[in-house]
């Protein structure tokens, strides 16, 4: 345990109403003005487009009026998307813009074997969610390693996460610092062949647009940052391998990749079958985290707390209806009302060192990507809900010692219509037909 884990959890678990300054809101994505484009090849291309890319545009009616909301791939605290990424390669370093869906050139020259770094934009989130918000960015890297792991299974590539390379994007750390590399293969050319014998260029970054993010502001989560960046991992035990696995239906992830979104307005009061939920519970399995469940609406299961290990149990535990009297936001207390289950991800968040802490954070996200793809590729919807990880949670399952939930995914049955309007926009590598609205729920 480090002082700066314990103090950032105790923090969080304290942490208060959100103050919300939106005219303190920064750039929704970061552009290098000046910097050359090239047109990313396939299947780089389309894999940079499955992490990150606009995929469509949502028109939402609300009671101020209707709004224009770009959708992504994965899902993202808030929908503020504060991860970047940089693609380094023996061609280069570039900047993926996700709007023009293109590479800014950085610097040519090689540099080194072809991966994507992934960057936090710190204020991104936190001129919203305050310290709270660091939680959410690692979160978010595991969705996206999640993410690219599935999407490059289509695409006959190979990603392998690694460590974080601080000195290779030259940044400004107080605004946006590296958290993770997807190491790709095999390698395609990124520049044309011709530019072979071009000069290298091998100095300063291009200027990025202005006005910029402003600095990480002092607190618990820049002290647990900075703790995690110079500390080293410690051994952390991976969950037992016991108990009677429980008949599941076979999932592909792959099939979910289109059908995930994140319901705003809730699910559909309907059971879902346990065979669902044991199949998503079990791909949401990841070491070092136990995974419960909390069966809401399941067909064939008492309504009650679950441990999972391969095996369903039943545990000693509060009321569900205890879930209601944790201070949550008014999206998940509606959502609890119509979910047919809450799968919830749990561990000791002050084992081990500041580095486990942040990796923790970040297993989190994987885990539950990997079960919001399952729920989508069996025809279900589901949500992540942060802010249910609490003491009224912990007492739900009935947890006592060090081990506490870390977050939670509400599963159920989507709206089989709404009043959003939705324009997917077709993958430009694949050629295909024009877009078509379409009308969903999401």
């Amino acid at each position: 345990m480090t002082d700066a884990a314990a103090r950032y959890v105790a923090a969080m678990a304290d942490r208060g109403p959100l103050d919300i300054r939106w005219d303190l809101a920064p750039l929704r994505h970061k552009r290098y003005p000046s910097a050359e484009w090239v047109q990313p090849r396939h299947p780089l291309g389309a894999l940079l487009r499955g992490m990150l890319g606009i995929t469509r545009v949502i028109w939402r009616h609300t009671d101020a009026g209707p709004m224009a909301i770009p959708g992504r791939p994965v899902p993202s605290g808030g929908g503020l998307y504060p991860i970047e990424a940089y693609v380094a390669c023996p061609d280069g370093l570039f900047h993926y813009d996700p709007v023009h869906e293109v590479l800014e050139v950085l610097r040519t020259g090689d540099h080194g074997p072809t991966r994507i770094c992934l960057t936090a934009v710190f204020w991104r989130s936190m001129f919203k969610y305050g310290d709270y918000a660091y939680r959410l960015i690692c979160q978010e890297i595991g969705v996206l390693r999640t993410q690219a792991e599935v999407v490059a299974t289509t695409l006959g590539l190979t990603v392998t996460p690694g460590d974080a390379d601080d000195t290779l994007l030259g940044l400004d750390e107080t605004r946006e610092s590296p958290l993770a590399v997807l190491y790709v293969e095999p390698y395609e050319r990124i520049l044309p062949p011709e530019s072979a014998d071009a000069p290298r260029n091998s100095g300063d970054l291009p200027r990025e647009a202005r006005p910029l993010p402003r600095p990480f502001p002092p607190g618990t989560a820049r002290d647990l940052h900075r703790a995690a960046d110079a500390t080293s991992r410690a051994r952390r035990p991976s969950p037992p391998e016991q108990g009677i696995r429980v008949a599941a239906e076979v999932v592909d992830l792959r099939d979910g990749l289109r059908a995930r979104h994140s319901p705003i307005d809730g699910f559909r009061p309907a059971p879902v079958p346990l065979t669902k939920i044991v199949a998503i519970a079990g791909l949401a399995v990841r070491p070092g985290l136990d995974l419960y469940l909390l069966a809401l609406r399941v067909d064939g299961l008492p309504r009650a707390a679950y441990h999972y290990d391969g095996v369903l149990r039943r545990v000693r535990a509060a009321p569900l209806e205890e879930l209601g009297a944790a201070s949550l936001m008014a999206n998940t207390r509606e959502a609890l009302k119509t979910a047919a289950a809450v799968i919830v991800p749990v561990g000791d968040p002050l084992a081990g060192t500041a580095r486990d802490h942040r990796d923790q954070l970040v297993e989190i996200g994987a885990s539950l990507q990997r079960a919001t793809l399952a729920a989508a590729a069996l025809g279900l919807t589901s949500r992540i809900h942060s802010d249910c990880a609490d003491e009224a949670t912990d007492r739900v399952l009935g947890l006592t010692g060090p081990a506490r939930s870390l977050s939670s995914l509400l599963v159920g049955a989507p709206r089989s219509r709404g009043p959003d309007l939705v324009l997917r926009f077709p993958d430009p590598q694949k050629g295909g037909p024009k877009a078509r609205p379409e009308h969903t729920d999401q």
